[in-house]
């Protein structure tokens, strides 16, 4: 009983924490704002694809993003959802289907149709970016124990620790490549934190503390809860905030967020 009143608690607090967010908050980006491009450029050609890092790159962004599940095989694959029905010409699970099998499907367009993309891996992504600009992996699932490992292993294979960085939702993830020792920063996603509890909410509430995110080099928010006050309690802790997915470039603020992660770098490196 008590563990269901203090999640119908925190439920409460969470839906008033969305209506004041919606109706009040603003990200301003400044000139020393890192420009990440989501999804590798999603609105420039197919999403997670070589050719929208390659645009997205050509517009002088500061890094791309892209996302990795593993392969049915083994392989780091750059992928979105679990399954490879929205945005390929192809079915069902990513973990269920081969590297080969992945390959031998295309990518499709914003409006729907087969493009000449494949599904990349993470090692073909990092081949292609070669250090031109950062990439930030974000690791999408927690149930396959080993991807941490393999994305490390990539990484390493091609020399990009200085260029790399790997975000993930699960407090899970981000520990066991803290765990494995990995030298590129590591950086935790979350949507909104509660206004004057110790908590986030990052897929589920968990509890927010610097001590416990010790490891953790940027806290990487839903752009509509980057108040004011926590970028600034956060920085001051000094780790960095960026925000996601942000549609709409605005002026400069002093003191602003460290990045923006957009699908639209264009609007930013026009």
């Amino acid at each position: 009983m008590l563990d269901s009143c203090k999640g119908f608690r925190l439920s409460l607090i969470a839906a008033l924490v969305f209506v004041l967010a919606a109706c009040s908050s603003s990200v301003r980006v400044g000139q020393e704002c890192e420009i990440i491009a989501h999804r590798g450029g999603s609105s420039l050609a197919p999403e997670n694809s070589i050719a929208a890092i390659e645009k997205s790159i050509d517009l002088g962004v500061d890094a791309v993003e892209v996302d990795v599940r593993m392969s049915a095989d083994g392989y780091v694959i750059v992928m979105h959802d679990k399954r490879v029905d929205r945005t390929s010409n192809g079915h069902g699970l990513v973990k269920r289907l081969s590297l080969d099998e992945l390959k031998s499907l295309r990518l499709l367009t914003l409006a729907k149709e087969i493009s000449d993309e494949n599904i990349p891996t993470l090692d073909e992504v990092l081949a292609c970016v070669a250090g031109r600009c950062k990439v930030l992996i974000e690791i999408k699932e927690d149930d396959c124990r080993g991807i941490e490992q393999a994305v490390a292993d990539v990484v390493a294979r091609r020399n990009a620790e200085d260029w790399v960085a790997v975000q993930a939702f699960s407090d899970d993830v981000l520990e066991r490549l803290a765990e494995i020792g990995v030298s590129f920063p590591l950086e935790k996603l979350f949507v909104f934190k509660l206004p004057f509890l110790p908590y986030i909410y990052d897929k589920g509430f968990s509890r927010f503390s610097f001590k416990k995110y010790s490891y953790i080099a940027s806290f990487n928010v839903k752009k509509e809860f980057a108040r004011k006050g926590l970028v600034k309690k956060i920085q001051g802790a000094c780790k960095k905030v960026k925000v996601w997915t942000l549609k709409e470039g605005e002026s400069a603020a002093p003191g602003g967020i460290n990045g923006v992660i957009t699908d639209y770098p264009q609007l930013f490196k026009p």
